[in-house]
Order: C-alpha cells, then structure tokens, then sequence
C-alpha cells in the first residue's frame, strides 16, 4: 500500500481539534464482523442453522419470520455472543482507538453490535443510529427504556426474555427506521451527538469516513453538508469504492480508495510514532 494517503490523513488528524468518527458496514468488515456473508466465521457460530433452515446470513436472521418466539431467541443468544459478548478488539479497531486517542472524538455509525463501546470508546461518545442488539427492547412497546442483553442471557437461558414491566416478550432494539431514537438510551445518544456537531462547529474538527456507503443518506449526507456548512471542518474517506467527497477545497478533503484495514494499521503507525 502507498502510505501517501494514511500520510496526508495523519496530518489532518495532527491539525484538527477533534475528530467525528462516521463507521458504517465497510469498518465492521474490516474489524472481523459481516453481516451479509456465509463465510466460515458465519458457519462456525450459525452451521447448523445454515443447513437445517437455510439461513445464509446475519441480516437474514435478523429480518427472518421465525417460527416461533423460541426459534428467534435462539438465534439471538448466539448472535448476541458472538457480534457483542465475546468480541475482542481487532488490530483495525486498536490502530482507530490509537490514532484518535488523546483528542475530543465521537463515532456515530449505524454498526449495530456496540464494539465500539466494548473496545473503550466512551459510552457519552457514541450514536449507534440503528441501535444496537447489545440492548433489548419491550416488543409491546410499553417502556422507552432497554435491558442490557448479556444480563438477560445469563437470566432467560433458553426461554425468550419477557419485559419485566408488562411480559411481553424482548428483542433486539434494532431499527432501521430512524424510530430508535425513541428509546433510550439512543435517544441520548442523538441528543450528545447535536451536542458535539455544535459545539465543534467553529472548531478545526475532521471528520473521519471509514466504509460508509458512498450513497448512504443517513450519516454521509449530513455529515458531507455539515462540513460544506462550517469554516474549519476537514473531511477524509476511507473505502474501497471510489470516495465522494463533499464541496470543499482540496486542502480540506481527503479521499482514499483502499482497504481501511492496512490504512488505519499505518495511520496509527505514523500517529504513536509523532508522539
């Protein structure tokens, strides 16, 4: 790999006063965890799932009609473990931490699996925007609040958990929609979020793309207009696909067409190495 670009990035991130962190499904690749793939990862925790009913994926899991309510819970228990419990940070999600430590940051990413908080990135700076299977949610919707999913592991075993407000049973507090933010704690989360983008907003603060779709509306969009709409803000994209950058001038863009893995382990080479 050039390291021209992780060059140019760590330099960005040497000026800059804070950085915003954008992390979508190319980071959760790179950091070990595919949603869409029927890969060995895949057919060691969910084999037998594969070949008893087919299931070919973690998205289909998750948006499968499960025959009963036991079927699913039994998918989520592994789920569950294997995306949240038992993760351990990857070199990509350590060369991030190590190459942003030290200066006001927050990450926002639509990553459903809580890594980010697993691998040390404080709880009051992260906005997961589709939630997070960490959490559990009342499907009678009777309570905005969630309930930490490892403990409900330890309580339910097989059974599926049941709300302890009303007894309907729990699932996964993930949603696509936008609607999550009415539950806690994500409401909180967005709420924090709006504080950072203000407060930093006559700040020299960069925003760090990482594997984001280059057509996502949910958090590129915004984000792209945010930066055209402040004095200071930088922006950097790290993707395999060909980046789209928002309208700024050259010196306060950055995109980079790679693999975000070796990317991030030089970057975070260059940055404890100017330390």
């Amino acid at each position: 790999m050039d390291n021209t670009g992780a060059e140019r990035l760590s330099d960005m991130i040497e000026q800059a006063d804070a950085v915003l962190i954008a992390a979508s499904n190319g980071f959760d690749i790179a950091d070990g965890y595919n949603q869409f793939a029927c890969d060995r990862d895949f057919l060691r925790t969910f084999g037998d799932l594969y070949r008893a009913c087919g299931l070919t994926s973690i998205l289909q899991g998750l948006m499968a009609r499960w025959p009963s309510t036991e079927d699913r819970w039994r998918f989520l228990t592994r789920l569950i473990d294997y995306g949240y419990g038992s993760y351990k940070p990857s070199d990509v999600m350590w060369a991030l931490a190590a190459a942003t430590e030290g200066m006001p940051r927050f990450v926002v990413t639509c990553n459903c699996n809580s890594r980010f908080l697993r691998a040390g990135f404080s709880a009051d700076t992260i906005f997961e925007t589709e939630g997070s299977f960490s959490r559990l949610r009342c499907t009678a919707g009777c309570t905005r609040a969630t309930f930490d999913a490892l403990e409900m592991l330890d309580a339910a075993q097989d059974m599926p958990p049941r709300c302890p407000d009303c007894g309907a049973p729990l699932d996964v507090a993930v949603d696509g929609t936008g609607r999550i933010v009415e539950l806690e704690p994500f409401a909180s989360q967005q709420a924090r979020y709006r504080t950072f983008l203000k407060k930093h907003a006559g700040a020299r603060t960069l925003v760090l793309e990482l594997g984001v779709g280059q057509g996502n509306r949910a958090i590129k969009a915004p984000l792209m207009a945010w930066a055209q709409a402040v004095p200071q803000a930088t922006y950097a994209v790290v993707n395999r696909d060909a980046p789209i950058l928002p309208a700024l001038p050259d010196e306060r863009m950055l995109g980079i067409q790679d693999d975000l893995g070796p990317v991030l382990l030089a970057l975070a080479m260059l940055r404890n190495g100017a330390r």
